[in-house]
């Protein structure tokens, strides 16, 4: 596996995956055709937010919402923790 998928995976899980997990994920692109992101979502921990007031919260430094979240990475699952005061 190239140097720059390895570290996209990493990116994308969270981890460094091993050669094992590399393979399986590799497999499943290529069985299902599905995007590499779709598929290593399946073995990702998702991120887990707590919005603030305004509804928004801190992912990579930069402040968004669930809607914005989801358009940017349609690809990632994520929690999303509120109480009924910030809701």
């Amino acid at each position: 596996m190239e140097e720059n998928n390895n570290d996209l995976l990493t990116e994308l899980l969270g981890y460094e995956p091993g050669e094992q997990q590399v393979l399986m994920i590799l497999e499943e692109v290529k069985k299902t055709g599905e995007d590499i992101r779709i598929v290593a979502d399946r073995y990702a921990m998702p991120p887990i937010f707590i919005p603030d007031e305004s509804g928004k919260f801190i992912y990579r430094g930069e402040s968004m919402t669930s809607a914005q979240f989801e358009t940017r990475f349609p690809h990632r699952r994520f929690v999303v923790i509120s109480s009924h005061e910030n809701q």
